[in-house]
C-alpha cells in the first residue's frame, strides 16, 4: 500500500475511533461507570464534586470529537496533514502517561492496562504510516547525506 494511502486509512480509523470515544465518555459515561460507578448516582443527586467529575469527562470527550473530526477532514489530504498525525501520536503518548499515573495512584490495572495497549497500537500503526518512503530510506543507507536529508524531509 502506498504511504499516502496508508496514512489516509490510519487517519480515518483513528478519527472514527476518537468519535466513538466521544460518545462513550460524553454520553454513555463509560469511564466513570467502569472506575467510579457511585459517582454517577452522586452526580444525579446534585453532588458538586461528582458533577465536576462527569463534566470533566464530557470536556475530554469534546476534545476527542474535535481531534476525530480533524483527522477525518485531513484524511482527504494526508500528505499535507503529517503534523496533525504526529500530534495525535503525542496525544496517545500522553494517554499512556495518564494510564500509568492512574495505576501508580492505586487504581486497578485492568482498565488502564487495556488503554495502554490501545494507545500502543495507535502509536505503532501511526509510526508505520508516517515512516519515510522506501526511496528516502535507500538514500539514507547509500550514504548520500545531502540528498538523503532532502528526500527524507520531503517524505513527511
Amino acid at each position: 500500500m502506498p504511504k499516502v494511502a496508508m496514512l489516509r486509512w490510519w487517519m480515518r480509523v483513528v478519527g472514527v475511533f476518537y468519535l466513538l470515544k466521544f460518545v462513550a465518555v460524553a454520553f454513555i459515561k463509560a469511564p466513570i461507570a467502569g472506575q467510579a460507578p457511585e459517582a454517577l448516582a452522586r452526580a444525579a443527586s446534585g453532588d458538586h464534586v461528582a458533577r465536576f467529575l462527569a463534566d470533566t469527562w464530557v470536556i475530554f470527550g469534546l476534545e476527542m470529537a474535535a481531534l476525530g473530526i480533524a483527522l477525518l477532514i485531513a484524511s482527504r489530504i494526508p500528505d499535507q496533514a503529517k503534523t496533525l498525525a504526529l500530534s495525535i501520536l503525542g496525544v496517545e503518548i500522553s494517554g499512556i502517561v495518564a494510564d500509568v499515573y492512574q495505576v501508580a495512584r492505586g487504581h486497578d490495572w485492568s482498565i488502564p492496562g487495556t488503554w495502554v495497549l490501545i494507545h500502543g497500537v495507535i502509536i505503532a500503526t501511526g509510526l508505520l504510516s508516517l515512516r519515510p518512503s522506501r526511496a528516502a530510506r535507500t538514500h539514507l543507507r547509500a550514504g548520500r547525506p545531502g540528498i538523503s536529508i532532502f528526500v527524507y524531509l520531503n517524505s513527511f
